[in-house]
């Protein structure tokens, strides 16, 4: 079972000099920063709670940003409205309580384990929703059924929390109040959605995660509207997942890491049926990893096909799928990883950017001249046609691509 240890937060530098920075107020922090420091566990998410309504804290928290040279803004609507100090190293958030008791805000939480709330700077501990031994005993428990309605999101974040936090498992009642109450995930904000997509399948236990969000009955509600979730692949893919986060090893590392969140978006968008990216523009991905997840998540089947063809075959597919082959490769990889990979890779490494954008051996006038066409979508096809030739390598000089071309001609008139 984990260890819990409160020293890690009495002892913590990071918590001492953001209180100091805030000007030493009566405040405390809660959620995930110390759920993880209680386990050992790095965090650079912290939640402060501050008496007071949102223009009270708006002092505390303009000192605070301009210790740390930061920008500050205001976030949410009305009664939920927080102040946001946005660092590159770690995100603060301060949470005014408003006309809220300590108590009442402890109750109105997600999961008793985001529930602790240690008073700033030495504590103590405080713990009336037994959090403590619910991270003890390694669960995850839901403190109510109309918590989790309240905002659907957080039906999305136990599966996450089991993703993140080895060993640990959902409450039998948590996970049949999530089950019954999945169907309202279709109405959450999408780009908060997407967040806790992007967590869950970057966290070691990213199968798990994923299997959860398909057992629960969240993967489909989670899903851009019109999505076709394909169950059955899913389940077939799960270690997937898990070669993607890092916790089993790749064949090909390297294509992960350059693709950036991509090739791990790309595993969930073949489970939704391959929406393209702009039909998951609203869950906040950035343009470029939804773009390249789409694109990766397509060509899947002919990645996977492509992987052991000829040279020719595979200079041409990197030229097909362009700057998304590194996502592209990645999640081929992972599902598949026992096909020849590296040596694809190899070949991106040497020759990718010349497969991606090939100085064209004619000009189009010099092909419209061989061809003795005019300019329109004929001389586009022979364009297209000579470069995808270049880039198999069965055209190199000038002369071989007017040879090519003359015999190209005669096949497609």
């Amino acid at each position: 079972m984990p260890k819990v240890d409160a020293s890690a937060l009495e002892n913590d530098l990071l918590l001492r000099g953001v209180w100091e920075g805030l000007g030493r107020p009566e405040c405390h922090i809660t959620g995930g920063y110390v759920r993880d420091r209680l386990l050992g566990r790095e965090s650079f998410d912290l939640d402060l709670v501050l008496r007071g309504d949102i223009e009270t804290v708006a002092g505390p928290a303009r000192r605070l940003a301009a210790r740390l040279d930061a920008r500050v803004h205001v976030l949410g609507r009305d009664a939920t409205r927080v102040w946001r100090i946005e660092c590159p190293e770690i995100k603060i958030e301060l949470w005014p309580l408003g006309n809220l008791s300590p108590d009442e805000d402890i109750r109105r939480r997600d999961f008793s384990c985001n529930a602790l709330f240690w008073q700033l700077p030495h504590g103590p501990l405080d713990d009336p929703m037994g959090g403590r031994e619910d991270l003890e005993n390694g669960i995850i428990r839901a403190l109510s059924k109309k918590n989790l309605e309240d905002d659907p999101v957080r039906l999305v974040r136990g599966p996450r929390f089991l993703a993140q936090l080895e060993g640990f498992k959902l409450a039998a009642k948590t996970a049949d109040w999530i089950s019954s109450t999945a169907p309202a995930v279709s109405d959450a904000p999408r780009e908060r959605i997407g967040q806790e997509l992007l967590k869950l399948l970057a966290a070691p236990g990213a199968a798990d995660g994923l299997r959860s969000l398909l057992e629960l009955g969240l993967l489909e509600p989670a899903a851009p509207e019109n999505a076709r979730c394909d169950r059955d692949w899913i389940e077939c893919n799960f270690s997937a997942a898990a070669r993607l986060s890092g916790s089993a090893p790749h064949p090909v590392a390297a294509s992960v890491e350059a693709g950036g969140n991509a090739p791990r978006l790309a595993l969930i968008f073949r489970a939704w049926g391959c929406p393209d990216a702009n039909a998951v523009s609203s869950f906040a991905w950035s343009r470029s990893e939804r773009g390249h997840a789409a694109r990766a998540a397509a060509l899947l089947e002919r990645t996977l096909r492509t992987a052991e063809a000829s040279a020719a075959d595979r200079r041409a597919f990197i030229h097909t799928a362009g700057t998304a082959f590194p996502a592209t490769l990645a999640l081929g990889a992972a599902v598949e990883p026992h096909r020849p990979w590296a040596r694809w890779w190899r070949l991106w490494q040497e020759q990718g950017q010349e497969l991606l954008r090939p100085n064209p051996v004619l000009s189009s006038a010099e092909i419209a001249s061989i061809l003795k066409i005019e300019p329109g979508p004929g001389l586009g096809r022979a364009i297209d046609a000579l470069i995808q030739a270049q880039v198999r390598d069965e055209v190199r000089t000038v002369n071989g691509a007017r040879r090519w071309l003359r015999v190209w001609s005669t096949g497609s008139g």
